[in-house]
């Protein structure tokens, strides 16, 4: 019986060795926790390369949503504008346009510029949805083309649909080049 503990809290400082790990594993849940935290609210409206407001020139907006890497993001982001859209975008596939999406785009949508690798399939499918529809090679002249196909009050949105895809290493260096390209307007 001299052995037993006197106290339930007894067991814990018995060693320090307990403590430190105790204490390490506690600040190790904490820094997840703040990462977690940080990603979520990373992705709200206003963070940095999504619906981020670039810059208005001639009463055009200009938003980069460069983080809109699928059609669901897409969607949340057309949903999102009270303006007319200039839509710049990257999709290149059919199938990953939900009906969601593709309600948005003939509710919202006004031109779409298509910025890539050129695909008859999907020009002639957006064409086929009575919009009009633009195709360029790189994000300097998507940016151009949105701008003089828009007029004063609608808003271009840079909401591609997919990731980097190899063009750009990340969606921030996407979304940054796309500032760039709007600011040389």
């Amino acid at each position: 019986m001299a052995n037993q503990k006197t106290n339930k809290y007894d067991m814990f400082s018995d060693s320090h060795e307990n403590n430190s790990m105790m204490t390490a594993l506690a600040g190790r849940l904490i820094e997840a926790r703040n990462k977690s935290i940080q990603n979520i609210l990373s992705d709200f409206e206003g963070s940095e390369h999504k619906l981020e407001y670039v810059k208005t020139i001639n009463g055009i907006d200009f938003i980069n949503d460069s983080r809109s890497i699928n059609s669901n993001a897409v969607w949340y982001a057309l949903e999102s504008m009270t303006k007319p859209i200039t839509w710049i975008m990257n999709i290149n596939n059919q199938e990953e346009l939900t009906e969601a999406l593709l309600d948005s785009i003939h509710n919202k949508v006004k031109n779409i510029v298509i910025q890539g690798v050129y695909n008859s399939k999907i020009l002639d499918f957006f064409s086929g949805l009575n919009k009009k529809v633009y195709f360029s090679m790189n994000l300097e002249d998507a940016v151009r083309t949105a701008f003089y196909s828009s007029e004063p009050g609608d808003v271009v949105l840079f909401s591609p649909g997919i990731g980097s895809s190899g063009i750009y290493p990340t969606y921030r260096e996407r979304g940054d080049k796309f500032k760039d390209a709007v600011a040389q307007l």
